[in-house]
């Protein structure tokens, strides 16, 4: 399909076109619309479900929540089609370093691809976020008083597939987490020349510790504070 037939799909104007697109990895849906759409004005679903429009001032954003590498790249795509120039990736991650810990902040400025997606769109192997957004993306979080990790990290597409020694080889390769998404967003961008950058929160912190183990409210509050701080500095990136 050509940007005309998306704009018609999706039911946008040319001049609506989103600045920009955040994408979120969650499995908490309806949650995760009830704490985003409220920063923008003028929501509206577009034809891809869950694919939400609004104005930050007079800049035209659109929202999803894409859990998995096949899903989040959809957007992604369609929206590249029809112009939109950056992307951010937002989200949690299980933390694979002894110094990552619940609550930090992980930006990838290296994606290796562990999930099926990427291939599809050219990617093998790595790939890159665009480094001046993640520079952009390290300062404003610095200036919240995130704790603040930059390296590389892993995609992979089978959450409750992680066996201890797979964990290990992740850490041993120096990845600093783990997610479902980055690596095809990063993908699927480059294919089509978009600007792209993934800040995730740490949730767990791996080996030895799982997300369904109990935080303490400390860091539960830490959680809170980063995931809202990673979604509107995704915001500011516009």
């Amino acid at each position: 399909m050509d940007r005309d037939s998306w704009l018609t799909l999706l039911g946008l104007d040319a001049d609506e076109v989103p600045q920009l697109l955040v994408l979120e990895g969650t499995w908490w849906r309806q949650r995760a619309l009830d704490l985003r759409l409220p920063h923008l004005s003028d929501v509206r679903e577009l034809g891809m479900p869950d694919l939400w429009h609004g104005w930050l001032g007079d800049v035209p954003v659109a929202y999803c929540p894409a859990y998995g590498a096949p899903r989040a790249v959809e957007p992604v795509h369609v929206l590249a089609v029809c112009g939109t120039p950056v992307v951010v990736q937002v989200g949690s991650c299980g933390g694979l370093q002894p110094g990552v810990r619940t609550g930090d902040v992980v930006l990838s400025n290296r994606a290796s691809i562990g999930e099926g997606t990427s291939q599809y769109y050219g990617g093998r192997d790595a790939c890159w976020p665009d480094g001046l957004l993640v520079d952009q993306a390290a300062a404003l979080l610095t200036e919240r008083g995130l704790r603040v990790h930059r390296g590389s990290t892993v995609s992979t597409s089978a959450l409750l597939q992680q066996p201890d020694e797979l964990v290990a080889a992740w850490a041993a390769a120096g990845h600093l987490g783990v997610d479902m998404e980055t690596s095809a967003v990063f993908s699927a961008a480059a294919h089509f020349g978009v600007r792209a950058a993934s800040l995730l929160f740490v949730w767990d912190e791996l080996p030895g510790r799982s997300w369904t183990d109990a935080f303490s409210p400390a860091e539960q509050a830490a959680q809170t504070a980063a995931n809202q701080a990673v979604f509107e500095v995704a915001l500011q990136l516009a």
